[in-house]
């Protein structure tokens, strides 16, 4: 019988595959929540055992510079070359039967709550589509761009290596630019598979983050799209391998989070704002998929 995927945090899957190294452990524990970039010559010396089929809960971009990089995504494997990034999602299978002591380059590591912050807002994130489950792509850096990502690398592992905690405005900021110029580049290596069922599951995601605070169901989603609920469901599983309510649940709940953030609205005052008329079910509605209470994610924030 096939043993179930796990799926990892940060900490837990460094645990499971890196050696302990205390000058990793000491910058780990000082850093923003489940957000590293380092160089990837600092962390491959470390690695105890090829990387079984797993998830992580956050975003990871590996960037190669020098040598070869391959691993599994979903059902299929890649190669990444000199001067390409591969996108692993949150949530996206992916395994590595041996990463290879002479590759260089760059990885940056980071929970999806790390776009939440002063500079963002929902339709940032809806724009960065090569985030979205499903589409794996391997970007190419061309000579124009090489320059000044690698400077935000640098940056960002800058950062994350700093005497102090790490600024979280800085690491926010940086990191949307860095999404921002992969956004371009995912546009000009024209990875989106333009079939019907990218198409409609575009559609809903755009219509989805434009009603965001109507509290619509999936199935008046499909209504305005003139098609069938089921077809609905069946098209966006088939590019995301996730349901049409997950991905709703989702775009909510980046909306849910800016509010936390970004505003002094109360809990019932944001309840309201997103269309839900019983406050006590829009905190259910969020612990059930975070783990947390509105009010203590808010909290957390102003830790942070």
């Amino acid at each position: 019988m096939q043993s179930k995927i796990k799926t990892y945090n940060s900490e837990d899957f460094r645990k499971e595959y890196f050696n302990a190294n205390p000058k990793l452990d000491k910058l780990f524990k000082k850093s923003v929540e489940d957000f590293f970039c380092l160089r990837i010559e600092d962390l491959s010396e470390g690695v105890l055992k090829p990387i079984h089929p797993s998830r992580e809960e956050s975003h990871t971009l590996i960037y190669v510079t020098e040598g070869s990089y391959k691993t599994n995504i979903g059902f299929q494997e890649f190669t990444i070359s000199p001067n390409q990034i591969v996108v692993l999602q949150a949530g996206a299978v992916f395994s590595a039967e041996q990463i290879s002591k002479n590759m260089k380059g760059f990885t940056c590591h980071f929970h999806p709550n790390i776009l939440v912050g002063k500079f963002g807002n929902r339709y940032l994130v809806s724009d960065f589509q090569f985030l979205n489950n499903g589409n794996y792509p391997i970007l190419n850096i061309n000579k124009e761009s090489k320059i000044p990502i690698l400077n935000l690398f640098e940056r960002l592992v800058t950062e994350f290596k700093s005497a102090i905690k790490p600024n979280s405005d800085i690491i926010h900021s940086y990191i949307y630019t860095l999404l921002t110029e992969l956004k371009i580049i995912y546009g000009l290596n024209n990875f989106q598979r333009q079939n019907a069922s990218f198409n409609i599951t575009s559609q809903f995601r755009m219509l989805a983050n434009e009603k965001v605070k109507e509290n619509l169901k999936v199935a008046d989603f499909a209504k305005m799209m003139n098609i069938s609920p089921n077809h609905l469901n069946k098209s966006i599983k088939i590019s995301t391998l996730k349901s049409a309510s997950e991905i709703l649940d989702e775009i909510k709940l980046i909306e849910i989070k800016y509010l936390l953030y970004q505003s002094t609205l109360s809990i019932s005052e944001i309840s309201y704002e997103m269309g839900y008329l019983d406050p006590s079910y829009f905190a259910r509605f969020f612990k059930k998929r975070e783990n947390v209470s509105p009010t203590k994610f808010r909290e957390l924030i102003e830790k942070s």
